[in-house]
């Protein structure tokens, strides 16, 4: 007889895992379909262009970080290639620029998919201007 419960008990936790699983993951599988995205407002500390030339990585350093965090343009499906005017900002924009960028989580890592330079003094550009506006 306390072989028949002891069996019973077995099936009864075995379910309940099951079921605290199946639970317990659901939420976490529909944060995974929505990717992960902000804004990033910070000092370009480097520059550099990919191996093939398509791309370009750069390193910024936000308000309170100790370290510069990599980013790279994001990949246009449509074009088979970064987005185009954003990778011409990231391009036309200089070390120490202070720089306002949206991303993206991917599979290779934060993305760009916005870019704007604040520039200083006399290349100041005026209020509302954006450099991923071109299209």
């Amino acid at each position: 007889m306390a072989k028949g419960k002891t069996m019973f008990a077995r099936i009864v936790t075995t379910c309940l895992v099951v079921v605290g699983m199946v639970v317990g993951g659901f939420p976490a599988a529909a944060q995974e379909d929505k990717p992960r995205t902000g804004t990033i407002i910070g000092e370009l500390k480097s520059k550099k262009d990919t191996a093939d030339g398509k791309n370009t990585v750069i390193e910024v350093l936000a308000p309170g970080e100790e370290k510069a965090r990599k980013y790279s343009v994001l990949f246009d499906p449509k074009a088979k290639a970064p987005i185009q005017s954003v990778l011409e900002a990231v391009r036309a924009a200089k070390v120490g620029d202070k720089v306002e960028f949206e991303w993206q989580q991917t599979g290779h890592g934060p993305m760009i998919k916005a870019f704007k330079v604040f520039r200083k003094g006399a290349d100041a550009p005026k209020k509302g201007h954006s450099d991923t506006d071109k299209k």
